[in-house]
């Protein structure tokens, strides 16, 4: 049990700290998007790269966060049926449902991951003047689906442990 606890910990560590760390993100893209204002509005002298760069940043953001603000339970929820409930019947309920998450997230990850291999082998490039390379890009989001489904795993076995004993597992 020790070990299964410190794998789940482990995850659930190694999700919160790129989480964070990719929260950092938002730092060039606030300050990419300031500039171009500046540039454009202040000066008369818009650039062709920072609105992309800003683009490109806000996407890894987005999805490389995904595992993060499940780790965290904070994606949407029906409340109706969900918010009023004891911890182990919604341990129960995302049981039931943990099948349509990994089923999804399978599906997400084949799509990414066809995607992304395409994307470096044609060393694809955006369609505009500035013509930057989207395959880093598009490599987050194979990861990103990774990091989902290890997340999603976790939090099954911790839900299997809660609904079937009605205690929780050690979290850190």
């Amino acid at each position: 049990m020790r070990v299964l606890i410190a794998l789940l910990n482990g995850i659930d560590r190694l999700n919160k700290n790129l989480g964070q760390a990719f929260a950092y993100l938002l730092i060039p893209m606030g300050a990419l998007t300031i500039g171009d204002v500046l540039m454009r509005y202040v000066f008369d002298r818009p650039t062709l790269w920072a609105y992309e760069s800003a683009l490109f940043s806000f996407g890894g953001y987005i999805v490389l966060t995904g595992a993060y603000t499940l780790f965290y339970k904070a994606h949407v929820n029906v409340d109706i049926i969900y918010g009023s409930k004891s911890p182990r019947v919604k341990a129960i309920l995302d049981v039931c449902t943990a099948s349509l998450f990994f089923l999804f997230m399978w599906f997400m990850l084949d799509q990414a991951l066809s995607m992304t291999i395409l994307s470096w082998e044609a060393h694809e490039t955006t369609n505009t003047m500035w013509h930057p390379p989207v395959y880093p890009l598009k490599t987050a989001l194979p990861v990103a689906c990774i990091l989902m489904m290890l997340q999603g795993g976790a939090k099954l076995v911790r839900d299997l442990h809660l609904a079937i004993t009605g205690k929780e597992l050690p979290h850190e």
